[in-house]
């Protein structure tokens, strides 16, 4: 094995250490109840929920979608992609999120966008959960097949 290899491979190993043992550090915590685990409790601070929240939301898009953007459309439509979705970003932190994360303790402490609105509603029939279960099921689908498929192109 290469020098450079042994290395990254002694980096690897002390990082999947690194992740199990914050994982058995926090497990009880989290195991507490849904709240802890889902949300932290709702005790993380307003850049750590920003960063978790960003990083899911931006996930393989920024992986795959971006490059394909400049790729198939050029680097100037990926720029102004790029600056949508930061300008979008912002925007919805200022005015939607701060309302949300508000609400969402007087609706009966929601966890998810589709609880939030079933609460926010008072709906007892659970239609709104039921049509977000389906819209979720179909449309993570496609995404996360979209995403094979692109890293399956690549090797």
């Amino acid at each position: 094995m290469a020098k450079g290899n042994i290395q990254i491979l002694i980096l690897v190993i002390l990082y999947i250490i690194a992740v199990i043992c914050i994982g058995f550090r926090y497990a009880k915590q989290a195991g507490e109840s849904s709240d802890n685990y889902l949300i932290g409790g709702r005790s993380l601070g307003p850049w750590v929920t920003a960063m978790g929240a960003e990083a899911s939301d931006m996930s393989g898009w920024l992986l795959m979608g971006l490059p394909g953007v400049a790729y198939w459309f050029g680097l100037s439509d990926a720029i102004w992609t790029a600056i949508g979705l930061l300008i979008g970003t912002y925007l919805n932190w200022l005015f939607v999120a701060k309302r949300i994360r508000g609400y969402s303790v007087v609706a009966n402490n929601s966890i998810t966008i589709p609880d939030f609105l079933s609460n926010r509603f008072k709906e007892d029939k659970k239609v709104i959960m039921t049509i977000s279960a389906i819209f979720i099921l179909i449309f993570f689908s496609v995404y996360a097949a979209s995403c094979f498929c692109n890293s399956w192109e690549v090797i």
